[in-house]
């Protein structure tokens, strides 16, 4: 199954090390691929070094993507914690 979703960064201080840690180990407990896709450049969200290379700031529109038997929760998953204000800033 294929699903997508659009998200929108929330944390003022954009996705950098930490919150790109919580998407890749969330994203790691789901079979299906899961890519995250910003201006062009797709990471997989399973890799911390791919979502930080990506550079989302705050207000970024990202297109989460993912492909496979679990590709619904992977998705909303994800996008709960792109969108996610983190307090440890």
């Amino acid at each position: 199954m294929d699903t997508s979703a659009i998200a929108v960064v929330k944390n003022i201080r954009g996705i950098h090390a930490r919150p790109s840690g919580e998407i890749a180990n969330a994203a790691k407990n789901y079979e299906s691929q899961i890519k995250i896709i910003y201006d062009g450049s797709v990471a997989d969200a399973k890799n911390v070094l791919q979502i930080i290379i990506l550079e989302l700031c705050y207000n970024s529109k990202v297109i989460i993507e993912a492909k496979g038997n679990d590709a619904d929760i992977a998705v909303t998953k994800v996008k709960e914690l792109v969108e996610h204000q983190y307090s440890f800033d």
